[in-house]
């Protein structure tokens, strides 16, 4: 693809081959432009690989999913249990059974308690807010089970010849999740000034032009698009409590938005690294076995670590240490070709650990200052090489499962759009005196001696498993 800017020709510059015009007709165009602009990592990863996806948007723009977690939920012991007792002796305890907290053993269900205590159960009693379980110790354990901790399932059994009502009852149902799209615009206005310079973009045999005030306006709002689909954080509950008529923003009370990346995974598994010391390869590895707990499969993920400047550097740095300790000095591995220049050093992208597979990228929004909790350092800043510190959202790590499951992907766009209309990206040209592709016209939108550029966006995006994701982040940092 080239791209290069030129004075406006009527000669050339008509409607056929104004590139706005010609995305419908050749969509390969448009994923090539998102090509142009590297700092929009998510859009186009996501854009890139074809996420779309297939959920239905309701009326009042929300859009849901389900999400299967654990087979059983958490049960808790209600009271401590302390045991010493021979294999086959009767024992009782009280498990807690709320709304929040349901106990959901069943009769001839056998389970383990936090000691190490077996007990195959033979009978339940309801209480206020607890059951009270009894049954055969299968082991002997002298430790205590202290109250509140967790009593696992291990199973069940069942003497020759058990009847059908004997059996308990129990499924898990998957989780319904919950997200809305949010609506974006922005507006251009070109006057006369801005007529004669333009933007050229030639691929695959096709040269398209746009005005390049109009490119770098859309430059920027795809950049505000990016930094929403990361920060972006749900106001439903506001919006409810204020909403007056259909349109909410019009009305000035608070308008629908969704939550982002960080608001769907910020509850999953967060966890830090000291930022005053240096990430290592151990602290990596042990985060990949966290992840791997709740992933869709423990072995085969690969994961995309979104991460900023400062998550680069420090990831480069454990890859060297750990080559250094294994007695390979990678770092000053040299290629001398006679006649060229001699190549030092190594480049650290990926790592695969206890089966999965990490991919290092770089998300220019986390290096934003406008954005970090702090400022970059100063120009005269002395750097010891202890770690590279600028801004501390640079050093966030944010690891994404980019995984398919029976042909869908954990992690995609959706849109507003139904009947051949898709509002993922809407783009409009309002005509004054200025028409930009029919100066001839008799017929314009308003008498204003320019002509205005519209865009807008009603999108939003789906973490289907959020908790197969994570935030690894320096201490201290603030989501």
């Amino acid at each position: 693809m080239r791209v290069y800017n030129a004075k406006y020709d009527a000669a050339y510059n008509t409607a056929d081959n104004s590139l706005t015009a010609n995305l419908l007709k050749y969509p390969e165009i448009a994923k090539k432009i998102i090509e142009l602009y590297p700092r929009y990592t998510t859009t186009y990863l996501l854009e890139k690989l074809s996420f779309g996806a297939g959920e239905k948007v309701l009326g009042d723009n929300s859009f849901e999913w389900k999400s299967m977690g654990r087979y059983r939920g958490q049960q808790q012991l209600a009271a401590e249990l302390t045991t010493d007792s021979a294999v086959g002796v009767s024992i009782s305890f009280s498990m807690t059974d709320t709304t929040a907290l349901p106990c959901l053993i069943n009769t001839s269900d056998i389970v383990r308690l936090a000691s190490g205590l077996q007990v195959h159960v033979e009978s339940i009693v309801d209480g206020t807010n607890v059951k009270t379980l009894s049954g055969k110790a299968l082991n002997v354990i002298t430790a205590a089970a202290a109250a509140d901790s967790v009593v696992g399932v291990i199973g069940n059994a069942f003497g020759e010849g058990s009847l059908g009502a004997e059996v308990g009852e129990g499924y898990a149902y998957p989780e319904t999740r919950k997200n809305w799209l949010t609506t974006s615009r922005k507006k251009l206005v070109i006057d006369a000034r801005d007529l004669t310079d333009v933007t050229w973009v030639e691929h695959n045999g096709h040269r398209l032009w746009f005005f390049t005030k109009e490119q770098q306006t859309e430059a920027q709002f795809m950049y505000d698009l990016e930094v929403m689909r990361w920060f972006g954080r749900s106001s439903v509950a506001d919006y409810e409590a204020t909403s007056v008529g259909s349109n909410a923003s019009a009305a000035g009370n608070m308008p629908i938005i969704g939550d982002g990346l960080l608001a769907q995974i910020e509850d999953s598994n967060v966890m830090t690294y000291a930022a005053s010391s240096n990430l290592t390869e151990e602290i990596i590895t042990e985060y990949i076995g966290q992840l791997s707990l709740n992933a869709a499969a423990p072995v085969g993920n690969e994961y995309v670590v979104f991460t900023g400047t400062q998550g680069r550097v420090q990831f480069h740095r454990a890859m060297k240490d750990l080559l250094f300790s294994s007695g390979t000095n990678a770092s000053t591995v040299m290629v001398d070709k006679f006649g060229q220049d001699v190549n030092v050093g190594a480049q650290f992208s990926t790592y695969t650990a206890l089966g999965n597979k990490i991919t290092l990228v770089h998300c220019p929004v986390f290096d934003d200052p406008n954005l970090a909790a702090s400022a970059q350092l100063a120009n005269n800043t002395a750097l010891d090489g202890s770690g590279f510190k600028t801004t501390t959202l640079g050093g966030m790590m944010v690891f994404l499962d980019m995984s398919t499951q029976q042909g869908v992907a954990n992690i995609e766009l959706i849109a507003k759009g139904a009947e051949g209309t898709n509002r993922n990206w809407i783009k409009k040209y309002v005509p004054g005196m200025i028409n930009p592709y029919d100066s001839a016209s008799m017929l314009a939108a308003s008498g204003d001696d320019r002509f205005e550029c519209h865009w807008l966006t009603q999108s939003g995006i789906i973490v289907r498993n959020p908790l197969s994701c994570g935030i690894l982040k320096p201490t201290g940092l603030v989501l």
